[in-house]
């Protein structure tokens, strides 16, 4: 009986590829197909790890090292991939955004940091005719006028690096009849990623995000 199950359970996923694809589809301007999404928002820099938050844990530094990141991102869309599994069919937006972000510590005068990813949002949420909602994950490349003081206050003995990995997360909420005002949370993570240098730093915001 256990042998069957087993040899039934391999069957099954054995034939889920046959019955899943993915497609790409171009971005097209036209009827409600935004182009550009612009997004305005604050972040504070924190002493916390990745882990730190998946634990709902986040500690907003009021040192020499603390502060705030303004953010401004624009953001184009590429297209989406339409995939197909069984009798669903998913729709992730791709996305390039185009971010520049303002440290304001609270000991140095700001300086620029500029961010260029490729992002995936997640727009399929089975609650979004009530509360439309997306997430979306990407990763790129970012690039510090200045190296951020909390980056060298959590990594004292490491020789920092300007030039980061960046991988920015964010959810945003929306009204269903507005879909194109949504207000935001994120995390901006950027990091060494053992190539550039080793760990990084990690801010909290709130945002408003404008799809057009």
């Amino acid at each position: 009986m256990k042998r069957s199950a087993t040899l039934a359970a391999l069957a099954m996923f054995a034939a889920l590829p046959a019955r899943a694809s993915i497609t790409f589809i171009p971005h097209e301007s036209g009827g409600d197909r935004r182009d550009w999404a612009f997004e305005i928002g604050v972040a504070f820099i924190t002493s916390n790890n990745i882990d730190d938050f998946l634990n709902a844990r986040y500690n907003v530094n009021s040192g020499p090292a603390g502060g705030e990141v303004y953010v401004f991102t624009a953001s184009r869309r590429l297209g989406e991939l339409e995939w197909n599994i069984g009798d669903h069919t998913f729709r992730p937006q791709l996305e390039l955004p185009f971010t520049l972000e303002i440290f304001d510590e609270n000991s140095r005068a700001p300086f620029p940091d500029l961010n260029v990813s490729f992002n995936v949002r997640w727009v399929d949420f089975p609650w979004s005719e009530h509360l439309h909602t997306t997430f979306s994950m990407g990763i790129g490349l970012s690039y510090s006028h200045k190296v951020p003081l909390m980056d060298i206050q959590r990594h004292p003995d490491d020789s920092r690096s300007r030039l980061k990995f960046n991988w920015p997360i964010s959810l945003t909420f929306g009204l269903p009849e507005h879909p194109e005002h949504q207000a935001m949370l994120f995390l901006l993570h950027q990091s060494g990623g053992h190539v550039f240098d080793r760990g990084g730093i990690n801010s909290v915001g709130v945002g408003y995000r404008f799809d057009f």
